[in-house]
């Protein structure tokens, strides 16, 4: 390096133990002709890490830009007089980065290798960069310190002014604090920080009067009793292979991304059943960034894996869709393509304008179809596993919302009061 300085090697990052399964895995036990080959193993992958050019200017000085997120330009310029100087700076930036890195490289790495060993999938793996990228933008507190020097007093400051200036309501913020606790738990496996994040948050009191209370259209949640009736006619008298489509979520509580990759062979008549088997999932590839639509072959959850008993209305359906999604393997099928599960929600939204109510979502029919259940006084462990849930806690906590209209209200509190 200029001005005297040493040559940088990164020969004293290299440990015995890395020496020694390198040269296992290259069936070799010269340690010494090791030491250099796996050295310069090292240096050319944090060469090739570097994402700017390296250039000889008219001076002969050896020029590159690192990057810097306190300069306004995001980088800065660094000159060395040779070219091994230069990449030795460059290695160094590198390295350091590596041993001690901001909190950003952290939740990068965990999220990664969370991946990369399938403990999630990749619309996980895309909900938890968006959320890092909403809740963590560049010039909040956590991103400014070095991952090392965070307190937990910076950590709790964090939440409480994310809870207060994003206005989150208690649902979102658990999914800032799953980040958090991800991010921490990785980062002391890794020694980067001392922090014991399980004691941190068990020792975090939280006011519930910061959180936003989300106001719920009530009315809006799930279709009433009359309306129930209108849009099924309405869906059964167009009988398009979309409109029947919605008509069966109707008749059967299903997921929207479950209806769409039904399979032929999935419908079993002689039980009267259909066996939900895998669902649709739609994510960004990680490395293109290519927003991609595919059927995964298992369902949501495991409880999702299960065979939905059908009344005989949904049978006479499902013959009626057979007719129109001949020669397919899919059961919902157009000109031989799979039809999504956003279409079926595009023709809700139609359907509701053409009939002048609320707009709602597929999920809204789900809703409506747990409601259904348990008014009708369904056994509980019954509806659970129609609905695809680990137990009815989830259903009545989630699902589970009035939908009687008006005078039915009335007549019931009318009746109960006159006993």
């Amino acid at each position: 390096m200029k001005n005297g300085q040493n040559i940088i090697s990164i020969a004293e990052f290299i440990s015995n133990d890395e020496l020694l399964e390198f040269a296992f895995k290259n069936d070799t036990i010269d340690l010494v002709g090791i030491r250099n080959e796996y050295e310069n193993m090292k240096r050319e992958q944090y060469l090739e890490k570097h994402n700017h050019n390296v250039w000889q200017s008219k001076d002969g000085k050896w020029k590159t830009y690192l990057d810097d997120e306190s300069n306004p330009r995001g980088y800065v310029l660094k000159v060395r007089t040779t070219e091994k100087a230069i990449k030795d700076l460059i290695i160094k930036y590198y390295k350091d980065k590596e041993l001690d890195p901001y909190i950003d490289q952290v939740f990068n790495e965990w999220n990664n290798q969370r991946l990369f060993f399938k403990e999630i999938s990749k619309q996980s793996y895309n909900r938890y960069s968006n959320d890092f990228k909403r809740f963590f933008p560049k010039d909040c507190l956590l991103r400014q310190k070095k991952f090392r020097l965070i307190t937990e007093n910076d950590i709790e400051t964090f939440i409480k002014t994310t809870i207060r200036d994003k206005e989150l309501t208690p649902k979102v913020y658990s999914g800032l604090r799953t980040i958090i606790r991800g991010i921490f738990k990785y980062g002391k496996s890794q020694h980067f920080t001392d922090i014991s994040i399980t004691t941190f948050f068990g020792d975090l009191e939280l006011s519930r009067r910061a959180f936003t209370r989300k106001v719920v259209d009530k009315e809006s949640e799930v279709f009433n009793e009359n309306e129930i009736t209108i849009v099924k006619s309405y869906l059964q008298k167009r009988g398009t292979i979309r409109d029947l489509g919605v008509l069966l979520a109707f008749e059967t509580g299903m997921r929207v991304g479950e209806l769409s990759a039904l399979k032929k062979e999935d419908i079993i008549k002689s039980r009267k059943c259909i066996h939900i088997q895998r669902t649709e999932v739609t994510y960004k590839e990680p490395e293109t960034n290519e927003r991609i639509c595919e059927v995964r072959d298992f369902p949501k959850t495991e409880a999702g894996d299960r065979y939905l008993i059908i009344p005989d209305s949904a049978i006479t359906i499902l013959d009626e869709i057979l007719v129109l999604s001949k020669n397919s393997e899919y059961l919902f099928s157009e000109h031989g393509k799979r039809i999504r599960s956003n279409a079926f929600n595009r023709r809700l939204t139609r359907v509701c304008d053409d009939l002048h109510i609320k707009h709602r979502s597929m999920h809204k029919i789900r809703k409506t179809y747990g409601t259904t259940l348990l008014d009708a006084d369904v056994d509980e462990s019954t509806v659970a596993e129609q609905m695809g849930h680990k137990d009815i806690a989830t259903t009545k906590r989630f699902y589970y919302r009035s939908n009687k209209s008006d005078n039915t209200k009335f007549e019931q509190i009318s009746k109960a009061l006159s006993c």
